[in-house]
């Protein structure tokens, strides 16, 4: 959309408006394969007739083999991103 004449773009900051993000331990970060399983349980959930979301992660870490303590670990200081997608699809 154009300017009109006169008038000035506002740009605002969002950085100072975050709030500081809760530390994460270096070893929860440390797996690479936990963003692999997120995605892979992802997929199980998008199923036409998905299993519910705790059997989808067990299944997922074992034949991962991730530990299942730290995943979740991992899972609640990410903001529970699949359990928000699986409130989402009604699971």
């Amino acid at each position: 959309m154009p300017k009109g004449r006169g008038r000035t773009a506002k740009v605002v900051s969002l950085e100072q408006e975050r709030p500081p993000a809760a530390p994460v331990s270096a070893e929860l970060e440390a797996s690479p394969l936990y963003g692999v399983a997120m995605l892979k349980i992802a997929m199980e959930l998008k199923k036409t007739d998905p299993q519910p979301l705790d059997v989808l992660v067990r299944g997922v870490l074992t034949r991962m083999g991730l530990p299942e303590a730290e995943f979740r670990a991992f899972l609640e200081s990410h903001g529970g991103l699949l359990r928000a997608l699986a409130l989402k699809r009604g699971y």
